[in-house]
């Protein structure tokens, strides 16, 4: 397994990833029409966007995870209101949240297009910077989530990030226990879907 940093061309695969590990870490391919709609939120804006960062794991296979982030939460979502959801908003229509109950799964990623999901403030102001993380399948099992933490860890110790916090659920794929055993603590439980979890970055 490499582990580098991203690059323009591994877009699709960021694409691709967030799309195979969206359904509590297993693949969520058939439950969307439009297979970027994970991406736009999760993966892709950290690799194009200015603040943010990306770096891959790939094996024989191809790229096969990925962990993004930036070092201030808020100037990034400032960098996202300039430079991403402009376009993501003008070809994906806020839908009626009177018909909530009745929106399909791209409709409720099309909803965090028009209204970003804000951690509480009491964890973005302890811990500022934040990550996501992805690995496919095949690349479980193997230390590779701590490889990519590590890689992180450094880019946001060059960043001068003294704090960072995850969002995760409780999954069979690991998720918030994983952060556990990597020296997150729980910071919040969020709403019932996600857990934040923070840790000092050195």
């Amino acid at each position: 397994m490499n582990i580098r940093r991203g690059r323009n061309e591994d877009l699709d695969a960021l694409y691709a990833i967030a799309l195979a590990t969206a359904d509590n870490g297993r693949d969520a391919s058939a439950l969307y029409d439009d297979r970027h709609m994970v991406g736009h939120i999760y993966s892709a804006p950290y690799l194009v966007v200015d603040g943010g960062f990306c770096f891959v794991a790939e094996d024989d296979e191809g790229v096969c995870g990925y962990v993004v982030g930036t070092a201030d939460t808020e100037a990034f979502a400032r960098a996202l209101e300039a430079q991403w959801w402009p376009a993501l908003r003008q070809r994906h229509h806020e839908p009626d949240t009177a018909k909530r109950a009745e929106w399909s799964r791209d409709e409720l990623r099309a909803y965090l297009f028009h209204h970003p999901e804000i951690p509480p403030r009491a964890v973005v102001e302890r811990y500022p910077a934040h990550l996501h993380m992805n690995l496919l399948e095949r690349a479980r099992g193997h230390g590779l989530g701590r490889r990519l933490l590590g890689a992180a860890l450094r880019e946001l110790t060059d960043l001068g990030a003294a704090h960072v916090h995850v969002g995760a659920g409780w999954s069979d794929a690991g998720g918030a226990a994983f952060w556990q055993a990597c020296g997150f603590e729980v910071l919040s439980d969020g709403d019932s879907r996600v857990v934040y979890l923070g840790r000092a970055v050195a």
